[in-house]
């Protein structure tokens, strides 16, 4: 993660084929990583996709094209947004 917070790209939303991630997500506890929501719950989930954690690298940025993976449409379905 490049800063102090992760954000849910829903711009593709409902579309899986359109799907991106413009972060990456930590994966340091088994490929899993706990989701903190605004109404006090958190959650553990673990990520099933490969493009969700690609090998860390010191340049360049994080794969964009995330297209029908299950761990970004795990993320729309809780994340909020505006309705249509």
């Amino acid at each position: 993660m490049n800063d102090g917070f992760f954000c849910v790209d829903m711009r593709g939303y409902p579309t899986p084929s359109l799907a991106t991630m413009p972060d990456l997500p930590a994966s340091f506890h088994g490929n899993a990583a706990g989701i903190a929501f605004a109404d006090g719950h958190s959650e553990i989930h673990k990520w099933k996709d490969p493009r969700t954690m690609p090998p860390v690298r010191k340049t360049g940025p994080p794969v964009v094209s995330q297209a029908n993976n299950p761990d970004v449409i795990w993320l729309w379905e809780h994340t909020t947004t505006k309705n249509r």
